[in-house]
């Protein structure tokens, strides 16, 4: 999978969120959401395991990213990030995601490993 286009990732900086959309079959529901760019031009969103966009997420990996107040958007397609595999974008998340108890590396594996939360990469 590709990163995202540059023209979006460079209007991301210095936003706190965006409007992330996901579908279950006909319907579909968006949600603000924070976020994190991977150096890779990937966006990065981190979630309750449990939430209804992640259970849609884990069917239909389709996503649309808007920015707040605008009409910009972009689709692509959401991949589960494994406890084994997060390397390089941990320090992205724990400095993202403190605030929900993600403030070491191993504490990261740890959830992702529980199954508590996910962090999901979004690839064009």
């Amino acid at each position: 999978m590709a990163p995202l286009p540059a023209s979006f990732l460079e209007q991301l900086q210095g936003r706190e969120e965006l409007i992330v959309s996901s579908r279950e079959g006909s319907i579909e529901g968006s949600v603000p959401m924070w976020f994190a760019v991977a150096p890779d031009g990937k966006v990065l969103l981190f979630t309750s395991a449990f939430s209804v966009k992640a259970r849609r997420w884990r069917s239909d990996p389709w996503v649309r990213l808007t920015l707040p107040g605008t009409a910009m958007a972009v689709e692509g397609a959401v991949h589960a990030v494994s406890a084994e595999d997060v390397g390089t974008l941990a320090p992205l998340v724990i400095e993202r995601w403190a605030d929900w108890g993600v403030t070491h590396v191993e504490g990261l594996r740890r959830m992702l490993r529980a199954g508590t939360h996910t962090l999901f990469r979004v690839e064009a």
